[in-house]
């Protein structure tokens, strides 16, 4: 875990994540490879919380407080935020899920966070067009996330090669 990770104000968290609903139609499935997932264990999570993003405001209509950002399938887990984005403030949780009704939603009760970044620290975020933002979703602009869609999609089209070679350079520069 992260050094700055005592700078993030779990109660916060636990507070704007609780009770959020997720999933599909009842089901759960994986942010990034698709795979259908058990609600029976707990659940790897990115966060993320806008700190300072200007730009990004005026294109976009973005969410106040922390945000769950994509659940991770066992395949997909992470042991930390890398690359770190630079205006974000970001975390990898492990949290639970509860059914109610059909409904899914979170319980962060016993949330356990496994890496956090401050959001002053990190690399200047991607640059990514305002169409793609609005297909894609915000998400695109946290290297972390988008290195994760990298890694799990095999489609090779420019704007994918492009963030492959941006993401390459920017492993090579803290090697």
């Amino acid at each position: 875990m992260s050094g700055a990770s005592s700078k993030l104000n779990k109660q916060q968290v636990k507070h704007d994540l609780h009770g959020e609903e997720v999933g599909r139609r009842g089901s759960f499935y994986c942010d990034f490879c698709n795979t259908k997932m058990s609600i029976e264990e707990p659940v790897m999570y990115d966060i993320a919380r806008i700190h300072d993003m200007a730009h990004l405001e005026l294109l976009v209509d973005l969410p106040d407080g922390w945000s769950l950002d994509a659940a991770r399938c066992q395949n997909c887990e992470v042991e930390g935020i890398t690359p770190e984005t630079d205006g974000w403030e970001e975390a990898v949780v492990i949290l639970s899920v509860n059914e109610s009704n059909g409904v899914l939603s979170v319980d962060a009760h016993s949330l356990t966070v496994v890496d956090y970044s401050p959001g002053e620290e990190g690399e200047c975020p991607p640059p990514v067009q305002a169409a793609f933002l609005s297909r894609q979703g915000v998400s695109m602009s946290r290297w972390g996330f988008l290195k994760s869609v990298i890694e799990t999609n095999e489609v090779d089209v420019r704007p994918l090669q492009v963030y492959r070679d941006m993401l390459e350079e920017l492993e090579g520069e803290t090697d």
